[in-house]
């Protein structure tokens, strides 16, 4: 079973080869609350507050259990051997989710990175092909959909400045290792896509305007010039 947040919030049946097809986006946000710290309980007010943010229904309650107890069936059809032993269970006051750092693909993502840096002062080559696959995890913004609650758009956020960082590792190691052109590039998930074109477009801009005080000063420089033969 594989559990994914690195993009739209899913499951992964590894022995049906599939991924689990959840019923609405309400199931997506639930998953994604649950995953922020998997294995930990998350308490009902908190699960009610991330699905309906301030809207919540008059049976908030018996509602969210109706997505629990849904969310739990899917989970025990993929994986059947877990019937007596379910991943989602009621604990304290609320739900909780166990999955191992392995299933997750945030933890994978997080460990990858945390070992490529470790690399990067002996052995650049291979944290560059560590920081590589460590972003091939991702699909897409974290959480995607499913960031109008605090806790997935918290967890949302430090993943994204994580991600940004470990982009700009792989780029700089790249680069004093001359492979930016032999290596593949840094893949960027497509709800980034806009903020490229917008900062490329800012870029060109800048050059631009770099072009114009270049020639402003030349200009400059030879009336001044021309002015102090004069004087002569």
């Amino acid at each position: 079973m594989r559990f994914r947040v690195l993009g739209v919030p899913e499951v992964h049946d590894d022995v049906g080869d599939r991924r689990v097809p959840l019923t609405s986006p309400k199931q997506r946000q639930l998953l994604g609350a649950l995953l922020v710290r998997p294995g930990e309980p998350v308490a009902m007010e908190r699960l009610i507050e991330e699905l309906w943010s301030g809207g919540a229904p008059g049976k908030a309650v018996n509602a969210l259990q109706a997505h629990v107890s849904r969310l739990r069936q899917l989970l025990i059809e993929a994986e059947p051997s877990r019937a007596n032993t379910p991943r989602l269970v009621a604990r304290d006051t609320g739900y909780v989710l166990e999955a191992r750092p392995e299933e997750l693909d945030s933890a994978r993502f997080l460990l990858g990175a945390a070992k490529a840096r470790a690399l990067l002062g002996s052995d650049p080559r291979t944290a560059c092909a560590l920081f590589t696959e460590a972003l091939g995890l991702w699909r897409g913004p974290a959480m995607a959909g499913s960031t109008s609650g605090p806790l997935c758009a918290g967890a949302a956020s430090e993943l994204e400045e994580e991600r940004r960082s470990v982009q700009k590792l792989l780029y700089d190691a790249q680069s004093r290792l001359g492979l930016r052109h032999r290596v593949s590039p840094v893949p960027v998930p497509a709800g980034d896509r806009g903020e490229l074109v917008r900062l490329r477009a800012r870029v060109d801009e800048l050059v631009d305007e770099q072009r114009l005080l270049r020639s402003q000063v030349e200009e400059l420089s030879l009336l001044l010039g021309s002015r102090a033969l004069s004087r002569r």
